[in-house]
Formats: C-alpha cells, sequence, structure tokens
C-alpha cells in the first residue's frame, strides 16, 4: 500500500514539474514574427521542417530517463529513473529514442517509464 502510494505521488511530482517546465518554456518562446505573405514552396518546406522538429524525444542520458527536443544535443529534462533498472525492450527503446508526438503523449511515457 505504502509502495503505491509512493509511486503516486512520485508520478504527480513528476507532471507537475514537466507541465510548469513546458508552460514557462512555451510563454518565453513566445515571438511575434514579421508580417509576409509566404510562397506555396516556402509553406510547404516549413511544415515540413515544423513536423520533423517538433515533438519530444526521450533517450536514456547519464544512464537516466530525459526528455530532449528532437534535434537538440542536451536534454531539456532528466529523471531520477535509471535505465539499467528498466526491462530490457524498454532499454533498447530508448537507446534508439521513444519519440512523443505531443505533450500529452510525452506525460503518457514517462509515467509508463516511472511507474
Amino acid at each position: 500500500m505504502r509502495l503505491n502510494l509512493l509511486i503516486t505521488c512520485i508520478a504527480i511530482a513528476a507532471v507537475t514539474i514537466l507541465t510548469s517546465f513546458f508552460l514557462s518554456e512555451a510563454w518565453n518562446g513566445v515571438r511575434p514574427e514579421a508580417a509576409s505573405v509566404p510562397t506555396p514552396h516556402q509553406i510547404k518546406s516549413s511544415q515540413t521542417s515544423n513536423e520533423q522538429k517538433s515533438g519530444y524525444l526521450l533517450k536514456e542520458y547519464d544512464g537516466k530517463l530525459a526528455v530532449f527536443f528532437p534535434e537538440e544535443e542536451k536534454p531539456r529534462m532528466v529523471f531520477d529513473v535509471y535505465v539499467a533498472t528498466l526491462p530490457p525492450y524498454d532499454r533498447g527503446q530508448l537507446m534508439q529514442g521513444v519519440y512523443a508526438e505531443d505533450y500529452e503523449q510525452l506525460l503518457q511515457r514517462i509515467e509508463d517509464y516511472i511507474s
């Protein structure tokens, strides 16, 4: 019973920390863009690059579970979840990187690894 309560508290704390971190990042990153009419080629290349750069990547960093933005080498957040304690399949997936399309999917995947 105590273990379940402890795991629940850790998961709630992790979700709270992640939420506050990403909300603060979202507010800091808002910049107005110059008004211009893009060409169809610019729209298509912009969508392609945004699709590739959006989302989150869960990977192993210094033996721990970490959240990265795609194409960044430094993690945005590192958890005290040691990858070595996870099942072999999960370790293999994290070595390659586990992609999450949006914030909700990221939270779900983190919760799966924490619990």
